[in-house]
């Protein structure tokens, strides 16, 4: 497959998690629309982000090329700027996000998130977990064995099984799984691992969060 024609090329190997996606948003800033801009790198971390920070910015991700040396090259179109919240989907206004960077050691914290979420959802609300740092660990299938919560109470469990139910999508930051060794056959099969750019974007969107 032969890769897109770069008006513009961006070496940001060796630069570091989120670096190469700042670089490349100051340099489509000074291109014109429909041109394309090519950066190398060589942060895999940059990777799980690439599509939605597209989508934000309105730009096109075209491809994405490995390298040698784990190295790889991603191409981007710009777009037309984006227009006013107005104009901006009718969904966007309907996202409740729920943050959740508390572990097992507080179970507390952790059950009240998956349970505001469930209210969330209940209230017509498009409703994320998002979790990241320690907040990871509740997602993963071991979470039962983990559990502290105090007997004859709910557990996380029970808790996420509820959010479920309502229809909460879980998410774990896939930078969060990068350095806490969390692999995706380590979660429950309902949570999905995105990259941190969507934590932004929810951020964006979002009518309303609660942090956890």
């Amino acid at each position: 497959m032969a890769m897109p024609q770069a008006d513009r090329m961006l070496d940001c190997r060796g630069m570091k998690y989120p670096v190469p996606i700042l670089q490349a948003e100051q340099a489509l800033a000074d291109m014109t629309t429909g041109q394309v801009l090519a950066v190398a790198s060589t942060d895999g971390n940059t990777v799980p982000d690439l599509e939605t920070w597209a989508q934000r910015i309105r730009a096109d991700l075209l491809a994405i090329e490995q390298s040698s040396h784990d190295g790889y090259t991603f191409y981007v179109r710009k777009g037309q700027a984006l227009g006013p919240a107005s104009e901006r989907p009718e969904s966007d206004n309907n996202l409740f996000l729920v943050v959740l960077r508390t572990g097992l050691n507080a179970p507390g914290q952790v059950r009240a998130a998956f349970m505001y979420a469930a209210l969330a959802a209940a209230m017509g609300q498009d409703t994320v977990v998002y979790c990241v740092q320690e907040g990871a660990d509740a997602a993963k299938r071991d979470v039962v064995d983990k559990d502290a919560s105090p007997q004859g109470g709910p557990t996380i469990a029970q808790r996420i099984a509820e959010a479920l139910d309502m229809g909460v999508r879980i998410e774990v930051c896939t930078q969060t799984a990068s350095v806490r060794n969390i692999k995706a056959e380590d979660l429950i099969p309902e949570a999905k691992l995105i990259g941190g750019a969507a934590l932004i974007d929810y951020a964006i969107r979002t009518r309303g969060s609660l942090t956890f």
